[in-house]
């Protein structure tokens, strides 16, 4: 077995803040202890669940229930409305990566080396043992579900059963979630480079070399794959045959996924900056500073507003036509969760042990 290794995930281990007053779980609307005296603002407040671990896993919202990790090692399913915990699942280790749910079923990995799938009742169905930890969040396709591991591969597992179909041998960790498109997985290695894989046999397609660690999920949209790395830039290549389309240079790397809505790509990068690209060429529209620290966050885009998280501790909503900075809300501690965005309610975790919801 591979030996433990918080340090790579690319969400959770860039904050130095500490996390604070993570006491017992439950679902509550105010803080009120003397030695905390910090509270969230409460207007917009619906409801936060306290955790007794950092929440920088992301919710995920299917069939009336909100799923979400947390570094305490459970699982738990929530009332969206309420709050109210419907059930948790415990685990050994840490849960960094988000929980995805495909054919009514629940997929999710932790620190401890293990792969799971487990019903929306929260009963065990099969359970994976890696050589490493799992950061990757899991994608799906023909009943097959992809995922990356600390111990450098890919997997490819039956959802039915776990068994192995294939993996994948790279040369470094992979934290990166992998997209599948067309019988093609795409994900991004910490040997610096991006590889398009065969989905039913694991074959590598082509293999894009960056000069940095490429540990976030890529994005599909069309015929490109859009993602960034360590080495400074974010790239656009084609999804086909590898190659580039173009590429734009920024101060420091990147450790957020990019989000593309219509022809324009989103990302925040490590000095805190966000931006918005033209897709095509890779100009920028937009840039602002307005965010607070490094973006670790994933942005969501929905309804021509960006939403993206910053190590301040913020959630912020930025106009996605032109960068004006809308409103942000603060939590206690660094906001590494992508947010899930409803018509009336949006959904983050944050590193000061709680799950928000806020109206939108």
């Amino acid at each position: 077995m591979g030996a433990h290794n918080t340090t790579v995930s690319r969400r959770s281990v860039i904050s130095a803040l500490a996390v604070t007053s993570l006491g017992s779980a439950g679902c509550i609307r105010i803080r009120s202890s003397s030695s905390d005296p910090w509270e969230p603002d409460p207007e917009p407040l619906r409801w936060r669940y306290q955790t007794d671990g950092r929440v920088s896993a992301s919710p995920t919202l299917s069939d009336a229930s909100l799923y979400v990790g947390s570094q305490d090692g459970y699982l738990r399913s929530l009332d969206p409305d309420s709050g109210e915990l419907n059930w948790q699942f415990e685990t050994k280790g840490d849960i960094l990566t988000d929980s995805r749910v495909y054919q009514g079923n629940l997929y999710f990995g932790n620190t401890n080396d293990t792969f799971y799938s487990i019903d929306t009742a929260r009963t065990e169905r099969w359970r994976f043992e890696a050589d490493d930890n799992v950061f990757s969040t899991p994608a799906f396709s023909e009943d097959t579900v992809y995922f990356g591991s600390s111990d450098s591969r890919v997997y490819a597992l039956g959802t039915q059963t776990g068994e192995e179909k294939w993996r994948f041998e790279t040369d470094d960790i992979v934290v990166s979630g992998p997209a599948v498109t067309d019988d093609v997985v795409y994900v991004g290695s910490r040997d610096d480079s991006l590889y398009a894989l065969d989905a039913t046999t694991g074959r590598r397609h082509w293999q894009f070399q960056t000069g940095g660690d490429v540990s976030v999920d890529p994005t599909v949209a069309g015929d490109r794959v859009f993602f960034g790395g360590d080495d400074d830039a974010v790239f656009a290549v084609d999804r086909h045959d590898g190659e580039l389309v173009w590429s734009h240079e920024i101060e420091t790397g990147i450790n957020s996924s990019p989000a593309v809505s219509g022809r324009t790509v989103f990302f925040g990068n490590m000095a805190g900056t966000f931006y918005a690209l033209d897709a095509d060429d890779g100009t920028v529209r937009w840039q602002s500073d307005a965010v607070n620290g490094t973006i670790n966050c994933d942005p969501t885009v929905v309804d021509g507003v960006v939403y993206v998280g910053d190590l301040g501790g913020h959630l912020h909503a930025l106009d996605a036509q032109t960068g004006e900075h809308r409103w942000k809300y603060e939590t206690g501690n660094a906001v590494h969760s992508t947010p899930v965005v409803t018509d009336d309610t949006i959904y983050f975790g944050s590193n000061d042990g709680y799950l928000y919801a806020i109206e939108r």
